[in-house]
This record gives structure tokens, C-alpha cells and sequence, in this order.
């Protein structure tokens, strides 16, 4: 196992000995658990704070992972996004559409709402009158999102918090979904 400290002064550095004070990580040696690591941010969310390009260039470079792997990675994440955001629909439990979506959070539903990455300014208002965090699908415009939802276009969808889709897909999302406040 490969250890990612982050020190008492808030520096984040690759532990070789495993003896380092502070908060650690663990991630696996090998390049397609590294690369996963990397693309959901992991180490982020288990050091809580920002982890330095050095120190993941490092991590790559231990397990001999290039930047195509980690690239390739990336394509499989948004394919997994996709997917389960096709799922969701098939079982009912995805809102799609503005009125629909803007409906729901006026009566008080607890929403995870999904915005394609070209999303209007207008919807944006919309949503900040609703006090409504909402989470952008970077990589996916409108048409591909109506495309995967069966529709021509689409810029906004909501799964209820609740949702075991809703908690899948805040995992693949980096950070949970660069928030857009």
C-alpha cells in the first residue's frame, strides 16, 4: 500500500516509510486503483484538503501510470455516470425537465439536481431562488443528456436525496459534482 499523509503544518506528502505523523491514506499499488484514485479524488475527500499536483504526480509515477491511463479511466467514469443516470430514469425516480425539476424543490422535496454542463443563466436564477445546490455534469451538454435520457435536449435532472442512485452518482462525481453556488 502506497501512504498520503497530510501533516500537522496542512502539507500533503507520499509517506515511503509509512511512519510519517499526521492524517494517512492508503492506496493500492496498482495503476487502475491509483487511477481511480485519482479521477474521484479520493485522497481529497480522506485527507479533507486539496492534494498538490506533485504529490499526485508522484502517486502516478510510483505505479508507471501515464497520463492516457488515467485519461481512459476518465472515459469509463462518465460511461458509469451515463449509465446510471439511464438507470435512474428506467426506474422512475429521475426528474427531467425545468418545471418539473423547479416544482419539486417548491414543494419541498430534498433534490440532488444535475446540470449539463451548458446550462442556461436563467435556470441558474432559478435555482439560486430556490436556494437549491446544484451539481454540473462536466462533459455532458444538453443534447447528449436528452440523447441519454430519451428526449432531443435536456439541461436539468433530479434524483430525491435519498435516492440509491443519487448517493451512486455523488460518489463518481468529482467532489460531488463541482456545486455550482
Amino acid at each position: 500500500m502506497i501512504r498520503v499523509v497530510r501533516t500537522h503544518d496542512g502539507q500533503v506528502v507520499v509517506d515511503r516509510e509509512g511512519r510519517q505523523s499526521g492524517r494517512g491514506a492508503y492506496v493500492c499499488p496498482e495503476p487502475q486503483c491509483v487511477a481511480l484514485c485519482l479521477k474521484k479524488k479520493l485522497l481529497e475527500k480522506a485527507l479533507k484538503c486539496a492534494v498538490p499536483a506533485d504529490v499526485t504526480a508522484q502517486l502516478a509515477a510510483a505505479v508507471h501510470l501515464s497520463a492516457g491511463d488515467i485519461a481512459m479511466s476518465e472515459e469509463s467514469l462518465m460511461e458509469e455516470i451515463k449509465s446510471t443516470l439511464g438507470l435512474a430514469r428506467r426506474a422512475g425516480e429521475l426528474i427531467v425537465g425545468q418545471d418539473r425539476v423547479l416544482e419539486g424543490l417548491s414543494s419541498g422535496l430534498n433534490l440532488f439536481v444535475l446540470l449539463a454542463s451548458d446550462y442556461s443563466p436563467t435556470l441558474k436564477r432559478a435555482l439560486d431562488a430556490k436556494n437549491a445546490e446544484a451539481h454540473v455534469l462536466s462533459g455532458i451538454s444538453r443534447s447528449e443528456l436528452g440523447q441519454l435520457l430519451g428526449l432531443r435536449q435536456a439541461q436539468i435532472a433530479a434524483l430525491p436525496v435519498r435516492s440509491g442512485f443519487a448517493g451512486k452518482l455523488k460518489g463518481l462525481l468529482p467532489e460531488g459534482g463541482n456545486a455550482v453556488e
